[in-house]
């Protein structure tokens, strides 16, 4: 378990790398296709079939196009997170390395996550990629877990403990249980509800090494990890007193703090804002303490107006949508600032060097 407020650098003698990326969201099977997606503002939220909230209203979900409406959950999880994990598989990844990781991130218990869940994506990561299951680590910690995942990843990486490490996320709300929780407090969005969100389900995944690594296997890196923070908000967004910001704040104050050689600003911003006031609050009060640090404090992109919310899926999936943005020529600069925060209240921040 990670304590709480800890920070990562770079490391000029030993640099983490992602070399691979993969993911499946409802609007594309491949970063590629999700990233256009995302960027012409395409929404695969749409109502559920047969699924109405508490006003008789048919719910607005978005869903992965091939998974049938009434799969069960856990056989969601399975199809979404081997899809990312197979697209990060350079080769043979148990034979990569003599010491090879894999980090999975799933949501915070909630109504409709048992868990057996953390057994079945440990199961299917272990499956997936050919490695022995005491090489996988799961990660319960919700929205942040996936860039909380990548920070690890990258400490034990810069560290020597390991050469290469796949991160993952996998997060679902299509759970009969879960989609009436949400509605029964509120926090699903509708016609009569504005403050709540669309959930979506995705997975997402990147495969991190040691720039010697990428070198020795001959692997393409596609950006560099420059710093890491994870820190904790006291105020939570299902507690008392009022959220100014200070958990995010203090996270993005410690990554922007990190050596950027060039001196460049901050150009691409990846967040997780859901359409939740709280969350839309706590960025106004953060940024006002770090917009210096960027070209636009405010041009971020938030995808969950186009795959819903997708809860621990979001880090791995914002850090796919940095790497195809500059495989494509379209970032907007050469660093990009990755931010989550979970329910429970830990924050993560993640920036990135795109090549």
């Amino acid at each position: 378990m990670m304590a709480e407020g800890t920070n990562w650098f770079a490391a000029p003698h030993r640099e983490v790398c992602i070399c691979a990326i993969g993911s499946r969201t409802p609007v594309g099977f491949y970063p590629a296709a999700s990233a256009s997606a995302v960027r012409s503002g395409i929404s695969a939220i749409a109502t559920h079939p047969f699924l109405v909230d508490k006003t008789g209203e048919p719910m607005n979900l978005a869903s992965d196009a091939e998974l049938a409406p009434d799969l069960g959950l856990m056989n969601r999880i399975e199809e979404l997170l081997s899809s990312a994990l197979l697209q990060t598989n350079l080769g043979d990844f148990s034979s990569a390395a003599a010491s090879s990781r894999c980090l999975v991130a799933l949501p915070e218990p909630r109504p409709g996550v048992s868990s057996r869940g953390i057994a079945v994506a440990s199961a299917i990561a272990s499956k997936t990629l050919n490695v022995r299951r005491e090489n996988v680590r799961v990660l319960q910690r919700g929205h942040a877990s996936g860039l909380m995942a990548m920070q690890l990843a990258a400490q034990d990486l810069s560290e020597g403990a390991i050469d290469v490490c796949i991160v993952a996320g996998v997060d679902s709300y299509q759970s009969v249980d879960t989609l009436e929780w949400l509605d029964g407090n509120g926090l699903l969005m509708s016609a009569t509800n504005r403050g709540g969100f669309p959930p979506g389900e995705a997975a997402g995944a990147c495969l991190l090494c040691t720039d010697d690594a990428a070198d020795r296997y001959d692997w393409p890196i596609l950006a560099r990890l420059v710093a890491a923070s994870t820190t904790k908000e006291p105020h939570t967004i299902r507690g008392e007193g009022v959220c100014i910001g200070e958990g995010l704040s203090t996270a993005l104050t410690n990554v922007i703090s990190a050596d950027r050689p060039t001196g460049e600003k901050i150009g691409s911003t990846y967040c997780d804002l859901n359409g939740e006031r709280y969350r839309s609050e706590e960025l106004t009060y953060a940024l006002l303490r770090v917009q210096s640090a960027f070209v636009n404090a405010h041009n971020y992109t938030s995808p969950a107006d186009c795959w819903g919310d997708v809860g621990a899926a979001s880090g791995p999936l914002f850090a796919t949508l940095a790497v195809v943005a500059g495989l494509r020529g379209y970032s907007n600069g050469r660093y990009s600032l990755l931010w989550a925060g979970s329910e429970s209240g830990d924050r993560c921040a993640v920036l990135l060097d795109i090549v």
